[in-house]
């Protein structure tokens, strides 16, 4: 490609399209209206995209792809620093770790097995004995299967529980408690999840996600008590 020439919308499309398979021409519309890509434009209105603005697609792709960074950091760290395509691992490193104690961010990402076991550092092989168990469910996406963000955090806690001496079918009693859980929360919740009225429905989500996060503190707590004996906490 020249350094001068200019592409439509569907040629830029088409130049990234073996690296980046998912990539649409609605997706590239979509980053130019957050912001992220400035084609210039014709008398006619139509896109226009430089060499410069392929490389500036092409690293925002990867960053999302191979560091699942959200788009909101990627827009931040554009408005103040522009972007250097050679020096992604960097960027990676310093700016999303800002902080050790914030959670992974997770929204959003949506990736193959492929993908979790780049993500993750484990083998497919391992990750189909979770599928297997159940711990870890996707999406059928044509002929692909496609996992979000919490399969990923699934994941990556596997694996260390893996080091930590654990083995796949350990993690059966936590699908096993988890679904019993559900099973009650679902009765309580299930005509009001169901309800006809908006404003019902939101009001059960906003107690559900309650319902939730107090049934996490407190099987933290029995944990700790059950396990007292081993003088660990």
């Amino acid at each position: 490609m020249s350094e001068h020439e200019l592409f439509n919308i569907s040629q830029v499309c088409e130049s990234l399209i073996e690296e980046f398979p998912e990539l649409t021409v609605s997706k590239i519309r979509y980053l130019e209206s957050q912001g992220l890509l400035e084609p210039v434009r014709t008398e006619s209105g139509y896109r226009k995209f430089s060499t410069v603005d392929l490389a500036k697609l092409e690293w925002i792709l990867r960053q999302q792809r191979d560091y699942f960074v959200p788009l909101k950091i990627i827009k931040e760290r554009i408005r103040r620093t522009g972007i250097d395509v050679e020096s992604s691992a960097e960027y990676q490193k310093t700016d999303l770790e800002v902080s050790e104690n914030k959670p992974a961010v997770t929204s959003g990402i949506s990736l193959d097995i492929e993908g979790l076991s780049r993500a993750s550092g484990l083998p497919t092989e391992k990750i189909e004995e979770l599928i297997e168990l159940g711990v870890v469910k996707g999406r059928k996406v044509g002929s692909k299967e496609i996992f979000e963000g919490d399969a990923l955090l699934t994941i990556k806690s596997a694996k260390r529980l893996f080091e930590l001496g654990m083995e796949t079918r350990h993690l059966r009693m936590y699908l096993v408690a988890a679904q019993r859980e559900a099973g009650v929360i679902e009765q309580l919740f299930s005509a009001k999840t169901k309800s006809g009225d908006i404003e019902s429905r939101s009001e059960a989500k906003r107690e559900l996600d309650e319902v939730v996060t107090l049934g996490r503190e407190i099987h933290k707590c029995l944990l700790k008590l059950s396990l007292d004996g081993l003088e660990t906490w």
